[in-house]
């Protein structure tokens, strides 16, 4: 496949350092992308705190053609889901949301990962302050 057809196909896209950007439509465009293109395995998600939005990058493989493809969107505090579409996404989604506060409409086991239910904050976050007592390395007698 040749990333400039998928471009025409998407309309609102644009491509940026070997990654295709759009800016809506996350799901729709991420499905119809896995049903016309056999791009059938969602390798991962990322996050990525830009100061002040959060981009997430999608990297999706081809088994049949053997290819990659980075789809990237930017959010402020939430995104669609992709759960239904790649199972996988649930465990990438619960970490970003863990992270980096991403809510994932649609993603009915959203949850943290590695934080404690209630914890204030998203560490991944640059406007996070990690001088909670909880925190081991921020503890002065377990040095």
């Amino acid at each position: 496949m040749n990333i400039s057809e998928l471009q025409n196909v998407l309309k609102e896209s644009k491509i940026e350092n070997d990654k295709l950007i759009i800016s809506k439509n996350l799901h729709d465009t991420i499905l119809s992308i896995k049903d016309n293109y056999n791009f059938d395995i969602l390798k991962s998600i990322t996050g990525i705190d830009c100061g002040n939005n959060i981009e997430l990058i999608y990297h999706l493989y081809s088994v049949p053609n053997q290819e990659d493809l980075l789809i990237s969107t930017y959010v402020t505090d939430s995104a669609e889901t992709v759960s239904d579409i790649f199972e996988s996404a649930k465990a990438d989604e619960n970490e970003i949301y863990d992270m980096f506060g991403v809510q994932f409409d649609g993603n009915a086991d959203l949850k943290r990962l590695y934080m404690p239910e209630g914890w204030n904050g998203h560490p991944l976050r640059k406007d996070y302050t990690g001088n909670d007592t909880r925190l081991a390395w921020n503890d002065e007698n377990n040095a």
